[in-house]
């Protein structure tokens, strides 16, 4: 986690307040990058967390409406709407973008694992039952690698971030899942040298770069498992 955070750290951008997509990248996306990166560098740099908020709010993006269930802060989250991605400003040559959730519900949202998993996120607190339904739909999606999904199968490689949702949500379920032993060594496998966490991966051989929406997700996965279970 120390290296994690560390990579997270290394990636802030002082003249922007904000971190790139991935070492090297001209995007900086508000939602989910930052907002992410702001609530994972909360304990160990305050003073990240504080600036990289301040940008939001300079930008004029406080909210998107859909990764603020992992942290239990989106007003209404469900049902899942249709998103789209825009371009919030344009500063010496990096690009400000921000995911922007619209009015459009989204259709065929129960066949991918990710959206499962925030709806079982959703509903932990008043529909218990739902989150348990939503939960075990999502687990039925693991093939003893990864959660295969319509995703899964076009792009031909597994999400890592989904790894991280699984025990983000089973956490807040209070759960212990047969399952969690395998997705965490999986998880934890995908570490890169650099801190942060691969993207992807197939069966057992990462892929992708590591950026910082997979990296603070599976920051947020281990922070959960070490922290005294809630029930």
């Amino acid at each position: 986690m120390r290296r994690g955070r560390a990579f997270l750290t290394n990636l802030f951008d002082a003249s922007v307040d904000l971190l790139p997509e991935f070492r090297g990248s001209h995007t900086y996306w508000l939602f989910h990058d930052n907002y992410l990166a702001a609530h994972a560098l909360d304990d160990t740099r305050p003073d990240l967390s504080q600036r990289i908020r301040a940008a939001l709010f300079q930008f004029g993006v406080t909210n998107s409406g859909k990764i603020e269930i992992v942290f239990d802060e989106a007003p209404h989250p469900l049902p899942f709407r249709a998103y789209r991605l825009t371009d919030v400003a344009a500063v010496d040559g990096k690009i400000i973008r921000t995911e922007v959730v619209t009015t459009n519900i989204m259709e065929g949202w129960e066949e991918y694992a990710d959206l499962l998993l925030l709806a079982s996120l959703a509903h932990a607190r008043r529909s218990p039952a739902e989150a348990r339904r939503d939960f075990d739909r999502a687990t039925a999606k693991w093939d003893g690698h990864g959660f295969q999904d319509p995703a899964a199968r076009k792009h031909e490689v597994y999400s890592t971030y989904k790894l991280a949702l699984y025990l983000i949500a089973a956490d807040r379920l209070g759960l212990q899942p047969p399952l969690a032993s395998k997705v965490l060594a999986q998880l934890r496998a995908l570490q890169a040298a650099d801190g942060g966490w691969r993207t992807d991966y197939s069966t057992t051989v990462p892929k992708g770069l590591t950026n910082v929406e997979t990296t603070c997700l599976a920051l947020r996965a281990l922070d959960a498992l070490r922290r005294p279970r809630q029930r």
